[in-house]
């Protein structure tokens, strides 16, 4: 190359020579590979990636809404706490057991400043459904969890049975 063709100019002269020069089968090869590239080139960087992304979320959403729809209850019932703005209460903790159809299998007794709770034979959902919204208050603090299951082991749904024991914060008693 001489130093006129590495100017600018020089070098867009030169290349527009040497495609006159090539035969019509080959400018069109040429201009077939340099699609073929530019289509690569669009593939691998722009829509390839796109499409994981897109496969990664239709994946993820599901689980994600799975899981927004378990914690909106206790959100709920977390906001209502707020709402309230008291203190728990060993009688409001018997009504929410009364309300959950707990009453004949959670035995309450307040000791030591603490609420003791003997769980006998509860359906594990119902057990759960109750006690989880409640540990969502952070006036309740769960001080001792002792569960286990219960009954025959090819029930279809587990009963549960063991102790909790719990305070409310901020001093005094419950």
């Amino acid at each position: 190359m001489t130093t006129a063709e590495l100017r600018p100019a020089g070098f867009v002269r030169g290349l527009s020579q040497r495609w006159q020069r090539l035969a019509a089968r080959e400018r069109a090869m040429l201009l077939l590979m340099a699609a073929a590239i530019a289509a690569a080139a669009l593939w691998l960087g722009w829509l390839q990636p796109l499409l994981k992304q897109r496969s990664h979320w239709q994946a993820e959403l599901p689980r994600l809404q799975a899981q927004a729809a378990a914690l909106a209850p206790l959100l709920r019932a977390r906001e209502q706490q707020q709402a309230q703005g008291r203190r728990p209460t060993l009688a409001g903790l018997r009504q929410q057991i009364t309300a959950a159809g707990l009453a004949g299998s959670l035995h309450i007794e307040t000791r030591d400043g603490r609420w003791h709770l003997q769980v006998r034979s509860v359906p594990a959902d119902a057990l759960w459904n109750w006690l989880l919204p409640l540990l969502a208050d952070p006036a309740i603090e769960l001080q001792q969890l002792q569960l286990q299951r219960t009954g025959d082991a090819n029930m279809p749904a587990a009963r549960i049975s063991g102790n909790i024991v719990m305070a409310a914060q901020g001093g005094g008693h419950p």
